[in-house]
């Protein structure tokens, strides 16, 4: 696709988000291809963030290619800006990065989803960067799709537990965040906003947009199995905090689930005290974007009726502790930890009946999760050392 004829040249592609929107998949794809030559000729160069003794600096290259195989996610970006103690040397950093490749003729491309909610620090990153245009590009989906993804994401892990009272306290305060956001971000002076949907292809929609040869990279930011929620719910020393996704990521890398069904949180109840809200949120988003964008994003169901969520929400919440999903979790888990190479030594083969309590499933579930992190773990260590040294 990239820019229509006779628009401004591309100068830096900021990939805003938004969270729950494919961004590990994108992430991904470009840690795993971080040089693109672009339809026009033009070298485009994905930059990373990392955080040395000289302070947070850009990272490309072969660099990127290690610290993308040893990390647990699989992908590199750019930190999150709201974990930084000096936000202004964050986005100055951001900026240096950019000028310093448009000084090589080279097109960078930046993400890090967190980005989506600090518009205001658009033009101070564009007068870092030494430039008066920035290409910023996001993906959304409908509020209730994204709603829902968020509180698995991390609402639930803020209490521990799984109950609808948790639920409905959660939604009391829950907007659409992604609504206001874009909003603010197609308001900003000197920044050429593209909002695409995240119910398609994500990687190939950035791709075509810009005129890149990007192709998947992969594993991507699936959703877990209801069973292994469950299990990390009740086994908090794997997930201890609302950010510590990890070892979801490696149970992604290396195990296969049949698919099952999706999360599911709410009630029609709860749906109906947060509908008007998300719709305002949303509302918003659309006023601020062209009309030709909106209405293609409105075609797409769940934006504006609660038409395709009823059987889902008449169902009742996802149970997490189906003894047919453990099982099955059990299964993906023991192939998983053999394909990364755990001996037979290290990992637990008692399976325990299926009509075995849930302590006792968590227990076995442990005893082949534990060898399969430090499975992951030496096999990511590896692979970092062949490409440092170029094997």
């Amino acid at each position: 696709m990239g820019t229509e004829p006779g628009a401004a040249p591309v100068r830096a592609i900021l990939h805003i988000g938004a969270p729950k929107c494919g961004s590990s998949a994108l992430q991904r794809a470009l840690s795993a291809t971080p040089v693109l030559r672009g339809a026009e000729g033009r070298r485009h160069l994905y930059l990373a963030g990392r955080q040395g003794e000289a302070g947070l600096g850009p990272v490309s290259g072969r660099r990127l290619s290690v610290m993308m195989r040893h990390a647990v996610h699989g992908y590199a970006c750019w930190p999150n800006v709201a974990r930084q103690d000096d936000p202004g040397a964050y986005w100055a950093a951001v900026g240096a990065a950019i000028a310093a490749e448009n000084a090589r003729g080279h097109v960078p491309i930046l993400s890090s989803e967190g980005w989506i909610a600090h518009a205001v620090r658009a033009p101070e990153l564009a007068r870092a960067a030494g430039i008066d245009l920035l290409d910023a590009v996001v993906f959304v989906r409908p509020p209730l799709d994204w709603l829902n993804a968020a509180y698995w994401q991390w609402g639930i892990w803020h209490t521990g537990f799984f109950h609808n009272r948790q639920v409905e306290r959660w939604l009391e305060r829950a907007r659409y965040d992604v609504g206001p956001h874009v909003a603010a971000w197609a308001a900003q002076p000197g920044v050429r906003l593209a909002v695409d949907s995240a119910r398609g292809d994500v990687v190939a929609g950035f791709a075509a947009r810009y005129g890149l040869p990007l192709t998947p990279g992969g594993q991507v930011n699936r959703a877990p199995p209801p069973a292994l929620t469950g299990f990390l719910l009740r086994n908090r020393r794997f997930r201890p905090t609302p950010h510590d996704s990890a070892v979801e990521f490696v149970v992604q890398r290396w195990c296969d689930f049949a698919p099952s069904q999706k999360l599911w949180a709410f009630l029609p109840r709860f749906v109906q005290t947060v509908w008007p809200r998300l719709q305002e949120d949303m509302a918003r988003m659309m006023e601020a974007l062209p009309a030709e964008v909106a209405e293609r994003l409105l075609a797409e169901p769940g934006w504006t009726s609660l038409d395709p969520y009823w059987a889902r929400m008449k169902a009742g919440p996802t149970r997490l502790d189906a003894p047919e999903d453990l099982a099955a979790l059990y299964d993906g888990l023991a192939l998983g930890a053999a394909r990364a190479g755990a001996g037979p030594g290290d990992v637990s083969r008692a399976k325990p009946a299926a009509s075995a309590p849930v302590e006792d499933w968590d227990r076995a579930i442990a005893g082949l999760l534990e060898p399969l992190l430090e499975a992951d773990l030496r096999w990511r260590r590896r692979g970092a050392l062949r490409r440092m040294i170029g094997v």
